[in-house]
């Protein structure tokens, strides 16, 4: 490989959230334990990054800016090549983060008391947007088939986006926790649903371009206009790439009358000149370490799903076609949240996060981020199968 996947970085005291909620969970963790928890990546960011950054920076002026052009044309030739969609630039809204931009949509698009669907378990700050907002949540809960694989209950979606209340759906493709990719058809059922019955769609696709090999996504800005023109389709490269904690998303809206009500209530999107240099670096020198990372998350999964299989054939492993986040069934362990969360922690020392914290349906689930090195991975396997042996 070119890119080195196997150096662990030292983040114990560099003020890692992941890290940190660690060491307030079990304040006697050893030095040196890996959390498996917040979707960020235990791997050295690709060096085309920052001298990517330091070109971009180099004879400017920094003084107030609005969103470079640069920054748009990169995202449209990262869309076109790596997902076969053009997207014109009047089309693309700029915005510090794909959930800072969910919450103003929230607010432009729906009134104090309408319904917002979402499809659980969810990520937990779908779960948690409506309420601070006057609105109410409902739930859609997904089925988990005997192949461990999550489809969309199409007939319950379709009789909550009829209720008169209901003007929004939040839905995430690929999805996290469960992993899932969407197919065409899914995405085109979801959005017909939605126009018939006057529902707004936001599609939250951070994890677009974090495809397993053997699995091809499909974004809803592909879809028919009809469609787009009742949708937003959200997205970023800080997943991607590793750059979290740098802001940056990009928001594509069809409907021009729907652009103008967003940005006239949108406040500061917060956003610095770094953060477009930083996209810019990645969308445009960076796609062949993604490739390379594509690869060693597919590993990981495999040993991780051959591990449980030949060692603790109890867990049940969900298929990963996205993301670097395995949905695992610990429920036949019998515990409650608490109580296995603690056992996770206190006895495993594997620090994950808990699956009700993604709705009740999540009740038993562990997310596990496996975007670590290799040795990092197997250690933790064995803690855990040598815990839940022993408990």
């Amino acid at each position: 490989m070119t890119y080195d996947f196997t150096t662990l970085p030292d983040r114990w005291d560099t003020g890692a959230e992941k890290y940190e909620l660690m060491k307030e969970r079990c304040p006697d963790v050893p030095r040196g334990t890996v959390p498996f928890s917040v979707a960020d990546m235990d791997f050295l960011p690709p060096p085309e990054l920052s001298e990517g950054v330091q070109d971009f920076m180099r004879g400017r002026v920094f003084g107030y800016t609005r969103t470079p052009r640069e920054y748009i044309a990169a995202f449209q030739r990262w869309m076109q090549r790596r997902h076969g969609v053009d997207i014109p630039a009047a089309w693309v809204v700029d915005a510090d983060s794909v959930l800072g931009a969910m919450h103003r949509m929230i607010r432009a698009f729906t009134r104090p008391g309408d319904g917002i669907v979402v499809l659980t378990p969810a990520y937990p700050p779908f779960l948690d947007a409506p309420e601070p907002l006057n609105r109410r949540r409902l739930d859609c809960p997904m089925v988990l088939g005997d192949d461990r694989r999550y489809t969309i209950d199409f007939a319950l979606l379709e009789d909550l986006c009829r209720r008169a209340d209901t003007t929004m759906l939040i839905f995430c493709n690929p999805h996290n926790p469960v992993g899932r990719v969407w197919s065409r058809q899914e995405l085109e059922q979801v959005a017909d649903i939605c126009l018939r019955h006057g529902v707004f769609l936001i599609a939250d696709e951070i994890h677009a371009d974090l495809i397993l090999p053997g699995h091809s996504f499909v974004s809803m800005a592909s879809l028919e206009e009809k469609y787009l023109r009742n949708c937003a389709v959200s997205t970023s490269c800080t997943k991607t790439f590793n750059i979290a904690a740098i802001k940056g998303a990009a928001v594509v809206m069809a409907d021009e009358e729907r652009r103008r009500v967003y940005r006239a209530q949108r406040e500061d999107s917060g956003r610095d000149i770094l953060s477009y240099a930083a996209c810019i670096a990645v969308w445009e020198r960076c796609e062949g370490w993604l490739d390379e990372l594509l690869t060693v998350l597919d590993g990981n999964f495999r040993l991780l799903s051959d591990f449980c299989r030949d060692h603790l054939p109890e867990v049940g492993v969900t298929p990963l076609e996205a993301t670097y986040l395995p949905w695992l069934d610990f429920r036949f362990l019998g515990m409650e949240p608490g109580e296995q969360e603690r056992f996770m922690g206190e006895k495993a020392r594997c620090f994950f996060t808990e699956g009700y914290h993604f709705g009740a349906e999540g009740a038993g689930f562990e997310r596990w981020s496996i975007a670590c090195p290799r040795h990092v991975l197997e250690e933790g396997l064995v803690r855990m199968e040598r815990a839940i042996r022993s408990r």
